[in-house]
């Protein structure tokens, strides 16, 4: 990738605040820290995954309500006494994963930052050089109120603390957390930690070590020893170990489109993906691990019915499949309660999940279905898109096949089997106040036809369940077909059979075919027509909602590519934050999902088990791509130059059976295996253009791709 960094010309509009922030952002999975405000100050806003005000509420997610939420520990205030604030230059570094600033005295003398945040320990570092001698006054301040208590103080010298406690007996479980601020090194303290002196060309470090009661009960104190001891070479240990995670982060794929706004924004969602979803047991909410404010917007929790799959539906064909990591953990938690609403609520087996859940089981918004019956199936998505790309079988075993077979309890049951096929009834495609009285809402049949064919085949690897298999094919086959009516005179999908015929202010009525993945390239030419009416028909590239979704439909049913890249363009310059945040005014990390997944399908498809090679890229744009990961737990790279695919290379890490659609049109295929240490040819063929490739493959074998003119 190139040095790409998002630049700051103005103080950040929207720290804090109770939805998307706009300043400069470090993290690394856990803790986030964002900076804010300075025109006036430094100050930075501290947060992390696993700090949650752990409430059980009900209702809708509203402002004069207090629901279970993520929630600020506070703020870091480091004020230059000389500085003109008015003058600037403050860059987010994405390769390097840091702030860096640059401010002048009002003699104009330069004062240089970089502030980050450690990649392999909860600690937050900032750096100051100084032209000048200059004095820092520094305070930590903890978030106050919500059910909280806050204390903050000094411990020697060179040392600020902060706390910030949940622990009210209405809560569903304590959540406490520290911060422990020390002075490393350069400069002078001035009696206290709260002033110190910088020194002409002399830098001086800072160092904040965060902690809270979820990694030890005895989180105050493991933050201050951490903290005590902390020398100069730690940190520079540490600025060594951070470094070595991003090298070997934005190593395993890279994209290159001649498109510098769009690579851009490309990695720079992979990079906010990377900075906050990586704590396993606190997977970040609808806003990441930088909360500004208490009550966040939605609770700022994890909603079901699409904002919480949606931010890593890029990470997998990005082959950043570690980073969906965090994902399962609270979906497991809540199987209990799941199973146990099933049985009160609509007397069957299975999982009946609640739009909006927490960590550790917290219901955030209890009994609240908004009518939906398609959460739990919509949840199971992402696992399937997991375990197609890697073939982890061990996840399958552990994680995602017992989770799957809980949804399919739910479907055998609360399917209604009328007239020789299954229906779904009091089911609502989008949220709803009242009873549901629809037929067959399209985003509950596209998750329950994407389950059963996926729960059948793993069971089928894993070996176990055979006698349910009937049963599960009675439905694949007779489960209702996708409703339809004509729009403007073109026949498109219908959001229900009977009910509500059709929305413009989302994107529903496409899910079935993102991110249920039902409908591609090579469906049924009549189905991918209606889809592309569909597409056309809707014409929401700015939804509210929709943003992750609407684009990468458009890519898998063939929509024209022009029109993709420039609306894709228009949305990340009309929505982009400086900091390369995309938001739309609903929900949050969930737009994380939308660039990299349309780049990285118009370059590589694989979801139909058939890898096809810049299915939808402009054909006189040069591109190229290194290890996109695909469908079969195949690194796939390839370029495209002056209209012709070269460098095809394909890595099997399963052993997988290999399907390849030919790029090169009635050329001959020429396919070398290369296998420890030794490499031959394995097939040599002659196909028209369109065909499929096959091919067996060993595990871990490389194989060249290589095509021969036709001179016939």
């Amino acid at each position: 990738m190139q040095f790409y960094k998002a630049t700051f010309t103005e103080s950040p509009k929207h720290v804090p605040t109770n939805k998307v922030v706009d300043g400069p952002i470090v993290g690394n999975g856990d803790t986030g820290v964002v900076l804010g405000n300075f025109p006036q100050s430094l100050r930075f806003c501290i947060s992390k995954n696993d700090f949650w005000r752990p409430l059980e509420g009900q209702g809708r997610w509203s402002s004069d309500r207090i629901f279970g939420s993520p929630c600020p520990i506070g703020i870091l205030d480091m004020t230059l006494e000389s500085v003109d604030f008015e003058r600037f230059q403050v860059e987010q570094h994405l390769q390097s994963a840091d702030i860096v600033g640059k401010f002048y005295t009002r003699k104009q003398e330069p004062i240089e930052l970089r502030a980050w945040v450690s990649a392999t320990e909860n600690m937050f570092i900032i750096e100051f050089t100084s032209a000048a001698r200059q004095k820092v006054e520094l305070s930590l301040t903890p978030q106050t109120g919500w059910m909280s208590s806050a204390e903050m103080g000094y411990e020697g010298d060179d040392t600020l603390w902060m706390k910030r406690s949940f622990t009210d007996e209405k809560l569903a479980w304590p959540s406490e957390a520290a911060v422990y601020l020390k002075h490393i090194c350069g400069g002078t303290s001035l009696g206290t930690l709260s002033y110190v002196q910088l020194e002409p060309g002399v830098k001086v470090i800072f160092a904040a070590s965060i902690c809270t009661n979820h990694e030890t009960p005895e989180f105050a104190e493991r933050a201050r020893k951490r903290i005590d001891l902390l020398t100069f070479s730690d940190i520079a240990k540490l600025r060594e170990e951070h470094e070595s995670w991003w090298v070997k982060f934005w190593s395993k794929s890279k994209v290159e489109i001649g498109d510098e706004l769009l690579e851009r924004f490309y990695y720079g969602s992979q990079y906010i993906m990377a900075c906050c979803s990586r704590n396993k047991w606190f997977p970040p909410g609808i806003f990441g691990n930088w909360i500004t404010k208490d009550n966040p917007s939605w609770a700022g929790d994890y909603h079901v019915n699409y904002n919480y799959q949606a931010p890593w539906w890029g990470v997998f064909s990005s082959n950043h499949v570690e980073l969906s990591e965090p994902y399962d953990m609270p979906i497991l938690q809540y199987v209990a309660h799941g199973k146990e609403k099933a049985r009160r609520h609509l007397g069957i087996r299975g999982v009946y999940f609640d739009v909006g859940i927490g960590p550790k089981g917290l219901q955030t918004a209890k009994e609240k279905f908004w009518g939906q019956k398609s959460n739990a199936a919509y949840v199971v998505v992402n696992m399937m898109m997991r375990y197609y790309h890697t073939y982890d079988l061990d996840y399958a075993r552990e994680v995602s096949y017992p989770f799957m077979r809980e949804v399919a309890d739910f479907w055998e049951d609360y399917l209604q089997y009328e007239d020789g096929r299954y229906v779904i009834r009091g089911d609502s495609a989008m949220e709803s106040e009242e009873e549901p009285e629809e037929v067959n809402p399209i985003l509950s049949l596209g998750m329950v036809k994407a389950l059963f064919p996926a729960v059948l085949e793993i069971s089928t690897v894993l070996g176990v369940d055979e006698d349910r298999h009937a049963k599960w094919k009675h439905i694949i086959e007779k489960l209702s077909d996708f409703p339809t009516f004509d729009l403007n005179g073109k026949r498109v999908f219908r959001l229900t059979e009977i009910g509500a015929p059709w929305r413009e202010d989302n994107t529903v009525q496409l899910q079935h075919i993102f991110p249920a993945g039902l409908i591609g390239l090579g469906s049924n030419p009549e189905l991918v027509e209606i889809a592309r009416n569909t597409v056309e028909a809707h014409g929401g590239w700015n939804d509210y909602n929709g943003f992750p979704t609407i684009f990468p439909v458009a890519v898998r049913v063939g929509y024209d590519a022009g029109t993709i890249l420039d609306q894709l363009r228009r949305q990340c310059v009309s929505n982009g934050f400086p900091n390369l945040f995309i938001f739309f005014g609903g929900g949050g990390i969930e737009c994380c999902s939308t660039v990299p997944f349309t780049i990285n399908e118009m370059l590589m498809q694989s979801h139909e088990r058939v890898i096809r090679l810049f299915p939808l890229w402009p054909r006189d744009k040069d591109a190229r791509f290194k290890d996109l990961r695909a469908v079969g737990a195949f690194l796939v790279s390839a370029e495209l130059r002056d209209s012709v695919v070269q460098n095809v290379t394909i890595t099997s890490e399963k052993g997988i059976a290999c399907k390849l659609e030919n790029p090169w049109l009635h050329s001959a295929v020429s396919i070398f295996e290369h296998f420890q240490g030794r490499s031959k040819e394995i097939a040599h063929e002659r196909l028209d253009g369109g065909c499929c490739i096959s091919f067996g493959t060993c595990h871990g074998a490389v194989y060249t791709i290589k095509c021969k003119a036709d001179h016939s």
